[in-house]
Order: C-alpha cells, then sequence, then structure tokens
C-alpha cells in the first residue's frame, strides 16, 4: 500500500519551470514582505564562473545597508526529501559564483543534518504547503463559512520559512504576502457588504 503524500499532487499537476515561475511569485512577495530597494529577480541564468558555467533556477539582486546582495536560488519540486548534496551543489554555486546568500525552495522537506548544513552555509530555506492543510493544522475549532471562503479565494499554495535553529517546523509565512491576504479581505468585505443590501 502507497503511503499518504500530500506534495504529490502539486508536483505532478505543475512542469518544473512553471514551479521555477511559482517560486518567482514567492520571492517577490518575500521582497515585498522585506520591502527591498531596487529589488530584481531573473529566471533560468546560466552565469560564467573562473571554474565553469553554472545554470541558477533563480538571481535576485537587491540593495540593503547601500549594499548589493546577489541570492542564488535553487527550486525542487519533489515528492521525496530533499537530498543533502542539493545543499552542498548550491553553497558551491553560492561561493564559486560570489553570490550572498542562497534560497532553497522545496516541495517535501529535507533528510536528516540537512538544516543544520543549511545554516553554516547561510542557505534559506522555504516550503511550499497545501493551503488546506496550513489552514486546517493552524486551526482548533471547525472552519465557519468567513474562513472557508477566505481559503477559497487565497492562492492553492502558501510558502513559509523554516528556523533552522528549531529545526523542526517552518515559522513565518513568505506567500501569499500580506498585501495579497489584505486585497482578498477587501474583497470579501465588499461582496459581503453588497450581499447585505
Amino acid at each position: 500500500m502507497e503511503s499518504f503524500n500530500p506534495y504529490r499532487e502539486f508536483v505532478s499537476s505543475i512542469s518544473a519551470t512553471e514551479f521555477e515561475k511559482y517560486c518567482l511569485e514567492i520571492l517577490n512577495a518575500y521582497a515585498e514582505a522585506e520591502a527591498l530597494k531596487d529589488f530584481s529577480i531573473l529566471h533560468n541564468q546560466k552565469i560564467k564562473s573562473d571554474d565553469g558555467d553554472y545554470q541558477i533556477d533563480i538571481l535576485a539582486e537587491f540593495i540593503a545597508l547601500s549594499v548589493s546582495f546577489k541570492v542564488i536560488v535553487e527550486c525542487k519540486r519533489y515528492t521525496r526529501p530533499v537530498e543533502r548534496e542539493k545543499f552542498v551543489v548550491l553553497a558551491d554555486k553560492i561561493r564559486s559564483l560570489g553570490a550572498h546568500k542562497g534560497i532553497l525552495i522545496f516541495t517535501s522537506g529535507f533528510q536528516s543534518g540537512a538544516a543544520k548544513y543549511a545554516k553554516k552555509h547561510g542557505i534559506a530555506l522555504l516550503q511550499i504547503f497545501d493551503k488546506y492543510v496550513m489552514h486546517i493544522q493552524n486551526s482548533i475549532n471547525p472552519l465557519n463559512e468567513m474562513i472557508k471562503e477566505f481559503i477559497r479565494q487565497s492562492p492553492k499554495y502558501y510558502a513559509y520559512q523554516w528556523n533552522t535553529e528549531l529545526n523542526d517546523f517552518p515559522d513565518r509565512k513568505i506567500y501569499p504576502s500580506e498585501s495579497m491576504i489584505t486585497a482578498i479581505k477587501e474583497k470579501m468585505l465588499k461582496q459581503y457588504e453588497k450581499d447585505k443590501e
């Protein structure tokens, strides 16, 4: 009997390129949450280095503290945990390309020891979750109709950042962004007031 895997449907329903573009949306929400200055983002880049050419899923640049920062992002849409080797490869790319940070966006967790390696090498971890799984998990009471409608209008998948200090569960929602949530709530409020008339 095959075990339940909540990521299988997502992984099979989206191509690698579509997943990377979805990750672009998530990073734009991240940039908004952090109020990054001069944020730019490029998809599927080939970058030359002294030790060879590298293919990068996403390259992001921004200014903070009057310094230009370069971030390399790898996107892994797996149904199985991400292997530690993927973290090692990303750390090598960061070093070879002179980037300041790495981000790994993934769907289904990672192997033991990977979070410790990520922390040591400055790699941030973002995980994609099905919105229904997150809302049900975060709810103590049965969902009322208003919450159900909010969930229905939200993006299908959420992105959370892992706290590598805790290494047990992601603790910060990155996507949808606060402005996206506010827009959904305002739309629902307008519909509610219209229905009352």
